[in-house]
């Protein structure tokens, strides 16, 4: 019975060792915070559970899936306002913004798909955060990004944003 005790009281010890989820939630919607041009106008919609992260460019079938749904329903977006880029018109600041913020996710996205499939060791966890805010021309936008976060889960050191139309 002593050991029994002893093996569920060294389990609970090892997992109350681990960094805290809900911290590395914070540090994420902290480092969000600090890294977009009006947080006052900052609305988080949703937060990922802390996952473990291998490296910065390895991410699950399912992940990248929904990376490459969600920039193929931005393209839609444009082009359906657009229509088919027979009426752009360059004074469409959301058009504009919209695509702006696609093309910088866009180069993550290609260094995603020449690592594709190589992970690495353990580095850290990675948190995703679906938000809207306004950007500095005022311009209302949603977006998802990623964060990646030591082992220890104290550092961002890494992210990542996605547009959202």
């Amino acid at each position: 019975m002593t050991k029994i005790i002893m093996l569920l009281f060294c389990c609970l010890t090892l997992m109350s060792c681990g960094p805290s989820k809900d911290k590395m939630v914070e540090l994420a919607k902290e480092n969000l915070t600090l890294n977009i041009d009006n947080p006052q106008q900052l609305k988080i919609i949703a937060t990922s559970e802390p996952d473990s992260a291998f490296g910065t460019g390895y991410f699950s079938k399912a992940e990248v899936q929904g990376i490459l749904r969600t920039l193929q329903t931005v393209t839609d977006t444009i082009m359906k306002r657009t229509d088919n880029m027979r009426r752009f018109n360059p004074d469409d600041s959301y058009v504009m913004s919209l695509a702006e913020r696609q093309m910088r996710g866009m180069a993550e996205i290609r260094s995603l798909v020449m690592k594709a499939g190589k992970k690495g060791p353990f580095s850290g966890w990675k948190v995703k955060i679906d938000y809207a805010s306004v950007d500095g021309n005022g311009n209302p936008y949603r977006a998802e990004r990623w964060f990646f976060i030591d082992q220890e889960g104290k550092q961002v050191y890494k992210t990542f944003e996605l547009p959202l139309p």
